[in-house]
């Protein structure tokens, strides 16, 4: 077979698998394999490496190199994309029951549960400041201005500070007291903390999706993606694949940390590369937990805009519906 027809067949593969399969799994796979051909051609293997071999070795690649190329990113990708929900499930700190494993999450559920519990403390201390200092100007104002706050209540009063030019100074303690209000709000309850801020950003929205329909996200959430419109599913769709992605990306880029570090340990400061992979390891993580919360923003979008549909789906069958509520709320 030519090697024209090869890379034809590979890239003719590589187009049916679908664009879920291209986005999510080739494109991890392409940087996976393209690092491993970096550390091969620059001698990595042997000895001390030599960057300056890699762009003449990988720049005489023919036609039929590319296309072994393009075959083992397909492979990769092949193999990695049933592992998909292993992946997003050790991301989110699901890591058995091992002794070993008893000892990571009850320290890293320790350190989530502290950061919580000083968010809250931080919230209670920065509202506390900020009364008090809409006290001291409430104070200079009636001092100087009575009329502006006579015959007004504590929240009114409140409310013409910050609204008028003495309570331009207060801008610092609001802005710091909703972020620590936000950094909060990204927590489940303390009783179900996570090891993970991934796991934490899932585990929040699948405790709270729903809930005010009385509707368990967990359980209806495939009930809904049958009888939901399909712009709305693909919605759906593009929000997850987001996700997926970013955690692949994590994935393959600690495996290619892993294997540079097994190249260079023995190399001295080029042990420091492995930290290359790691850092955008560490970016695909940050990125995979962002994309988590738009696509718990999308499951509970789907279930706002379809719940009526759900419950009026003749096909619904034993479907749950809405404990203790109508289907007319």
């Amino acid at each position: 077979m030519s090697a024209t027809s090869f890379t034809g067949a590979t890239l003719d593969v590589g187009s049916r698998v679908g664009r879920y399969f291209g986005l999510v799994s080739m494109v991890p796979a392409l940087f996976l394999v393209l690092w491993s051909a970096a550390l091969a051609t620059s001698g990595a293997w042997q000895g001390p490496p030599h960057p300056e071999w890699i762009g003449p070795r990988l720049g005489s690649w023919s036609i039929a190199g590319v296309a072994w190329l393009l075959l083992a990113s397909l492979a990769t990708g092949l193999f990695l994309h049933p592992l998909q929900f292993a992946m997003t499930q050790v991301l989110e700190g699901y890591w058995g029951h091992s002794r070993v494993a008893r000892v990571l999450l009850w320290a890293r559920i320790r350190h989530h549960r502290r950061r919580l519990q000083a968010t809250h403390k931080a919230v209670a201390r920065l509202d506390d400041r900020l009364v008090d200092r809409i006290d001291e100007v409430i104070g200079q104002i009636r001092r100087s201005d009575p009329d502006r706050v006579a015959g007004l209540s504590a929240e009114e009063q409140a409310r013409v500070v910050l609204h008028s030019p003495e309570g331009n100074g207060l801008g610092g303690l609001l802005a710091a007291g909703e972020a620590a209000h936000h950094a909060g709000e990204r927590y489940p309850e303390l009783d179900r903390i996570m090891p993970t801020r991934l796991g934490n950003a899932l585990r929040r929205e699948e405790d709270r999706a729903g809930g005010q329909y009385g509707i368990d996200a967990m359980l209806t959430a495939p009930h809904f993606a049958l009888v939901a419109a399909d712009k709305h599913v693909q919605y759906l769709k593009d929000t997850r694949q987001q996700m997926d992605t970013s955690v692949r990306l994590c994935v393959v880029s600690l495996l290619g940390s892993l294997e540079a570090a097994a190249c260079l340990l023995t190399d001295g400061w080029w042990l420091l590369v492995a930290l290359v992979p790691y850092a955008l390891a560490y970016l695909a993580y940050r990125a995979a937990v962002a994309a988590a919360d738009e696509y718990t923003t999308a499951v509970k979008t789907v279930i706002d805009l379809n719940r009526f549909s759900l419950y009026e789906s003749p096909e619904r069958g034993a479907s749950p519906r809405p404990a203790g509520r109508t289907a007319q709320q």
